[in-house]
């Protein structure tokens, strides 16, 4: 699912779902990938729920960003609740374990109410759905989530709440007795480096054999990032897994 497509092969005639046409129903449209040919389609121009777009007629390549694996569908969620940097904030807080009844979104019928995005994965997919121009609940994406896309909003590099799409650094991504991982961001400009600093072992060890054996994956971290002090090198502390996921 994407909230935004381009109309040409090229990718610079844009198109946002909330922007869509009757007269674009029948058109084909490009995904936003640049590497992928799917031939994207409006979806729910005429119904209730939030315009999209998707490739069902031709699917996505592998590992597309807008493929089956974002299945961030906008009418599951409550956008006005959304608050980006206390959604970051809550997955650095271990959770505590609730019973069915005590569960805070649910009606007395047990029919789920919906509520903003709140884990990693759906706060990610979240930012991929949508242009990095575009908002969410008056939150620009590019100044949630560090990607291709708006790497050009940091020119200065990366601090406070974000959300960043990285890589393993080669030839070495960790380092045991200091208990830090190294990520990086390859961009057009440069390539800042990220380093994930951990207090707990148990959990450094934990989430640093993960990305071992899919070091060739995106790596996809919520922190709140600070300078290094060395240029283009930020780090953040890493208090919970909650705050790490592999795409």
């Amino acid at each position: 699912m994407a909230m935004y497509v381009f109309k040409d092969i090229d990718r610079k005639e844009k198109l946002l779902a909330r922007n869509a046409r009757k007269e674009d129903k029948n058109q084909r449209f490009y995904c936003p990938n640049p590497a992928c040919d799917a031939a994207m389609h409006i979806c729910n121009l005429d119904g209730l729920s939030a315009t999209y777009f998707s490739a069902n007629r031709q699917g996505h390549i592998e590992n597309c960003p807008f493929g089956s694996s974002n299945d961030f569908n906008s009418t599951k969620y409550k956008e006005e609740d959304f608050i980006f940097e206390s959604a970051l904030e809550a997955l650095t807080i271990n959770s505590k374990s609730q019973t069915k009844r005590e569960t805070p979104n649910e009606h007395k019928n047990g029919v789920a109410r919906p509520r903003p995005p709140r884990t990693i994965r759906q706060i990610y997919s979240m930012c991929k759905s949508y242009d990095c121009c575009d908002t969410y609940n008056n939150k620009i994406i590019g100044q949630m989530l560090v990607d291709s896309r708006s790497i050009y909003m940091y020119p200065k590099g990366v601090f406070g709440w974000r959300i960043i799409e990285s890589k393993c650094k080669k030839p070495y991504f960790y380092d045991s007795e200091t208990k830090v991982v190294s990520l990086t961001s390859s961009v057009n400009i440069g390539e800042y480096e990220f380093l994930l600093k951990f207090s707990d072992k148990k959990m450094f060890v934990e989430i640093k054999d993960n990305i071992y054996v899919n070091r060739d994956r995106i790596i996809v971290v919520a922190a709140n990032w600070v300078s290094s002090g060395k240029f283009n090198v930020f780090y953040a502390e890493i208090v919970s897994k909650k705050q790490v996921t592999i795409i």
